[in-house]
């Protein structure tokens, strides 16, 4: 009697759905579930790689750039300190040459008096 009354379940659920439309509701909705599903793992995982990328970007490019920034700003330093050495030259050039005509007059007038004292003792 089992046979028949698991028969008769099934052809009244049969009777009820002939064409499988409750079957096909579940089964839709089912996939909707899973399409959800799949499309929330998607998410999470592309927002957690553009987390990591931003973390990359922030902490790798950004940082080259402070470093590459301040390697140039330490050239400009350097630059700088070069520019003025220069500078230091140039005034002790300056210094050198002011000498050098005071030197060079005090020469001019030692010869002077050398070619003076040489010609009264001829």
């Amino acid at each position: 009697m089992q046979d028949n009354s698991s028969h008769s379940r099934e052809s009244a659920s049969a009777g009820d759905d002939p064409l499988g439309i409750d079957k096909l509701t579940v089964d839709y909705d089912y996939l909707l579930y899973k399409m959800r599903d799949y499309v929330q793992s998607i998410q999470l995982d592309t927002t957690e790689l553009c987390k990591k990328q931003n973390e990359v970007m922030v902490n790798g490019i950004i940082e080259n750039t402070i470093d590459k920034n301040i390697a140039k700003f330490k050239e400009l330093l350097e630059k700088c300190d070069t520019l003025e050495n220069h500078y230091e030259m140039l005034n002790q050039l300056a210094i050198i040459t002011d000498t050098f005509k005071e030197r060079i007059a005090e020469a001019v007038n030692n010869y002077n008096s050398l070619k003076k004292g040489a010609s009264k003792s001829k």
